[in-house]
């Protein structure tokens, strides 16, 4: 079973889809500050669709992919729920397989942190080289070595749901040898009189700044901004635990 395949029943009833709508909240300023007006997306790494739908209902064609089949099951339901027309595919980020051209293509929620080596990771910003049309723009986010090292750390074990059917504690662990974070995902969701666990190891790779920018530049990808926050829309500290790249086509 894929990452994400179990874990799905407690991210979709949890608090993770907060930070997709915080996303799509942040766009029109985001947009208008690059003097941006997209009429197509990609999310890659779509997860449950939050992000996606979003932008739909604001009037962009938009696509998401995911590696997750249960992912890509819950972001169609979403979008019918939300009676929008999204299309929804399983895909790996780093061989998406996808024709066509799109204006904005985003990647949330430290998805690429989970690419574990420099060439998985070019080959992920390559591929969105190859989707962007000629003016498009590429917003992704990631965790930084702070990030992964110290805050996701503190504390090392955290319950993220308690509720009457359904539980779910993370269990966390760095080797800086190797800059990797392990997350343990331990979960107990109730299905009428019976419990269904769900055990999940998700392992996060933490590149620094200088990284991130060989790889985009390997990929053909030129960096038009780096922030620490999203909403301000200013520099990364030295203490950002996550960053916001936004990257253009590298002849542009």
């Amino acid at each position: 079973m894929a990452i994400y395949d179990g874990f799905a029943s407690l991210y979709t009833r949890g608090p993770y889809t907060r930070y997709s709508k915080r996303m799509a909240e942040a766009m029109p300023a985001v947009l208008g500050r690059l003097g941006a007006a997209p009429r197509s997306l990609l999310d890659i790494a779509c997860g449950e669709g939050t992000f996606a739908v979003a932008m739909a209902r604001a009037g962009l064609r938009a696509t998401g992919i995911d590696q997750s089949a249960r992912m890509v099951e819950c972001a169609r339901w979403r979008a019918r729920e939300a009676e929008v027309e999204v299309t929804f595919t399983q895909a790996d980020m780093r061989r998406p397989g996808l024709a066509g051209r799109f204006d904005l293509v985003t990647c949330w929620y430290d998805s690429l942190n989970y690419l574990l080596t420099t060439r998985d990771l070019e080959a992920a910003f390559r591929g969105v080289r190859d989707l962007l049309s000629p003016q498009g723009l590429f917003i992704f986010d990631m965790n930084t070595i702070r990030g992964l090292a110290v805050m996701w750390q503190s504390p090392p074990h955290c319950v993220v749901q308690d509720e009457a059917d359904i539980f779910d504690v993370h269990v966390n662990s760095y080797d800086f040898e190797t800059n990797l974070a392990t997350k343990r995902v331990i979960g107990f969701i109730r299905q009428g009189g019976a419990w269904t666990r769900v055990d999940e190891e998700h392992v996060e790779r933490a590149y620094s700044l200088a990284q991130i920018r060989a790889s985009l530049a390997a990929a053909g990808l030129g960096e038009a901004a780096c922030w620490g926050n999203i909403e301000t829309m200013t520099e990364p500290g030295p203490d950002a635990g996550r960053v916001w790249f936004l990257a253009k086509p590298a002849d542009i």
